[in-house]
């Protein structure tokens, strides 16, 4: 009998927890339709345009990483190209891999794969037995 109390108290308790929330995001939707429906026109341009500008950074920010070489996995050669590949980029994922390993092959595999989901990275593989300094 006590389980089942305090398993009823524990539902009770949620739905009031439940229903503050829905209360308080509700209370929020319906602020900012108010908001909205105040906006005149000129307010609406203004929110239109900054928008339109957001987008356009943001395609010129992809741009800019597909001709720095990102959203492909590629392999650089040697060392040097790795310290410039490196330079001109912010976020860079470089897989020192060896042609021996199995498990070098799977990794390629799945770095493939998110190069092409992550345009902000550049994905690079290079082999450790062109690169002794690095590796």
């Amino acid at each position: 009998m006590e389980a089942d109390a305090s398993v009823d108290m524990f539902s009770k308790v949620l739905e009031h927890q439940l229903l503050q929330t829905t209360k308080l995001v509700e209370e929020h939707l319906d602020s900012e339709i108010q908001k909205l429906d105040q906006m005149d026109e000129d307010e609406l341009e203004r929110l239109k345009e900054k928008r339109l500008q957001a987008l356009r950074k943001a395609q010129q920010q992809k741009q800019e990483w597909l001709s720095k070489g990102h959203g492909e996995y590629r392999e650089i050669p040697s060392e040097r190209d790795f310290f410039q590949e490196v330079k001109e980029s912010e976020n860079v994922v470089c897989h020192f891999y060896r042609d021996s390993t199995f498990r070098c092959k799977i990794l390629d595999r799945h770095l493939a794969i998110l190069s092409k989901k992550h345009l902000e990275t550049k994905f690079l593989k290079l082999n450790v037995e062109k690169a002794p300094f690095l590796c």
